[in-house]
């Protein structure tokens, strides 16, 4: 069957991982079925590359969008001008592949797409990943199919009514993530028999946390073995540390500016994980994994915070706040989480009964439905 006579469907997700990589599991996905061509549509981001670049049979296209964050009137101006080249290249791209459905895997970016579809009355879903509806959601929820949502819906205070309760879109290998194999432990030259921390800012990294285990590098490796993805911003610095540690425990700190092909094993292999709060924490939660969450205190809505708030009332995850975050709050909870095994249990059994882990075969499944 050629591309001509194939069905398409539209998948965006822009810009960041919380956004880019569910619209790579649901592509590998579509990708399976034949009578389906995929176009993956984005803004030129470095993750975006990463992961779209993966894909075999799906077609990567780049559009401008522009963000709403306006720090001065010519940046208001250039936004607006991309917001607006952004929406001619949606229409352009409607008319041109003839998509059956667009999926809008809501941030700035989907904006122009979403007008475009609706002009052209193509139908429209999206989906969000936090507790909090995203401003780009609230607006296009207005005029779209369906809003897929990650949490319970008795957790929103928005009141939408095309709203669905479909948990958050995972890729496959975390819905049924095996035990860890020698092979995983190998990935870092880590002992089995010594626990292993793994330090997660998001993709860019986060300051707060890199500054606060490099205050106390030297006393967590003394006890524990530690994965850190540091971002580019702060390699050099964890590398610099890294070479002034002892020989016999430099072995035992891993660092990376972005974990990518080690992930999996990186999860697998963890006994707790220190984390940001944004979408990526559902991989945790899936993998059942115990996590102290540090919400990024300026993200949009306070979304992180949100998120993390929803978790800690189901007793699945310990949280620190930024502006209480200091090297020996976070040491001393460490400390506290190991001593008390259990408690290590309870918080990660607690976490995975907390959310539905089939996102991705339900959004799946409504997409194919247009096509049918």
């Amino acid at each position: 069957m050629t591309s001509q006579k194939k069905k398409t469907i539209f998948l965006l997700g822009a810009d960041t991982g919380g956004h880019v990589v569910p619209v790579y599991a649901l592509a590998l996905e579509l990708e399976k079925n034949l009578d389906i061509n995929v176009v993956v549509i984005g803004v030129g981001s470095e993750i975006e590359k990463k992961f779209y670049s993966k894909l075999l049979k799906s077609r990567y296209i780049k559009i401008f969008a522009g963000k709403s964050q306006f720090r001065s009137t010519w940046a208001k101006f250039y936004s607006y001008l991309k917001l607006s080249l952004g929406f001619i290249q949606s229409l352009f791209l409607i008319i041109k592949y003839h998509p059956k459905v667009i999926f809008l895997k809501g941030n700035y970016a989907t904006i122009p797409m979403a007008f475009a579809g609706k002009l052209l009355m193509c139908p429209v879903i999206n989906h969000e990943s936090d507790v909090v509806v995203g401003k780009s959601n609230k607006i296009i929820a207005k005029f779209s199919e369906k809003l897929f949502v990650s949490y319970p819906k008795e957790v929103y205070k928005e009141n939408i009514e095309n709203m669905i309760y479909s948990g958050p879109i995972l890729r496959p290998e975390f819905a049924s993530l095996n035990l860890p194999t020698k092979v995983d432990y190998q990935s870092f030259l880590f002992n089995q028999n010594m626990p292993i921390i793994l330090i997660l800012g998001g993709s860019l990294g986060a300051k707060a946390i890199n500054q606060c285990i490099f205050e106390t590098i030297e006393k967590l490796l003394s006890k524990y073995q530690i994965i850190h993805q540091t971002g580019n911003a702060d390699l050099l610095e964890a590398k610099r540390l890294k070479s002034l540690l002892p020989s016999e425990i430099q072995k035992r700190y891993y660092v990376s500016s972005f974990i990518e092909q080690e992930l999996i094993s990186a999860i697998k292999i963890s006994d707790l994980i220190i984390s940001r709060s944004g979408s990526g924490i559902f991989e945790f939660a899936a993998s059942k994994k115990a996590a102290i969450l540090i919400p990024y205190p300026y993200a949009a809505n306070d979304h992180q915070t949100a998120n993390a708030r929803f978790f800690s009332k189901k007793l699945a995850a310990k949280i620190i706040a930024d502006n209480k975050l200091h090297p020996s709050v976070l040491l001393a909870l460490i400390e506290n989480l190991f001593v008390d095994k259990n408690r290590l249990k309870e918080l990660s059994e607690n976490f995975k009964k907390s959310i539905k882990i089939d996102g991705l075969k339900t959004v799946t499944k409504e997409l194919i439905n247009y096509i049918k």
